[in-house]
């Protein structure tokens, strides 16, 4: 019984790693997450707080005024931190090293406000990231650059088995894959796939 005490005692202490002791790989980066009403809850609240993990700052925007409170498909709440409206693009692409679409319905909201599809174009333009994920593709068939041409035009991407033709319409080539980089865009295709999506865009912002 005494030597059973003995190895008690002089067991080693577990301790809990303080979060401040991990390595930050985007520690200083800034990302810019679009929200709307009927987003898919994993694809939004996954990602955010993955990348907060990493040290990124990520602020969520929406269509609407700022601190509205959107709600996914199965009932998760988010609260916006900007509206599109009160950011020009010159801004955005200044201030963030990357541009996250999460899917469910709320893309197809997205796809029809304006400054969604320029903010869209400017941050694929300037060469930052710009993930999508499920339906968020459909950003990338909606949003045009001045010539009119769809930003999915001539990259490799994928997206929920869904949206397959309208990326295809838009001048995609679609690859049935779980994530997808093609230049400074990441696809992938539902949340089955958000860990590799995570790991390209960590990857990729890391660089």
């Amino acid at each position: 019984a005494k030597a059973a005490r003995q190895r008690v005692e002089t067991a080693p202490r577990t301790r809990s790693m303080a979060a401040t002791s991990r390595p930050k790989l985007l520690a200083g980066r800034k990302v810019l997450l679009l929200a709307d009403f009927q987003f898919e809850d994993l694809e939004l609240m996954y990602p955010k707080m993955r990348l907060e993990e990493e040290g990124a700052e990520v602020s969520v925007m929406g269509a609407h005024p700022a601190g509205i409170k959107y709600t996914g498909k199965y009932g998760y709440p988010v609260k916006s931190d900007l509206c599109v409206d009160n950011m020009s693009t010159t801004d955005a692409v200044a201030s963030y090293d990357a541009l996250l679409i999460p899917g469910g319905f709320a893309p197809d909201y997205m796809r029809r406000n304006q400054a969604m599809l320029d903010l869209t174009v400017a941050m694929a333009d300037a060469g930052r990231v710009v993930a999508s994920i499920c339906h968020g593709p459909w950003m990338l068939c909606s949003a045009r650059r001045t010539d009119g041409s769809p930003l999915a035009k001539g990259i490799r991407a994928t997206c929920f088995s869904a949206c397959k033709d309208d990326l295809i319409n838009a001048g995609a080539t679609y690859v049935d894959e779980p994530a997808v980089v093609d230049g400074p865009f990441i696809t992938a295709r539902t949340p089955a796939d958000l860990t590799p999506f995570l790991h390209a865009i960590i990857d990729e912002m890391a660089k």
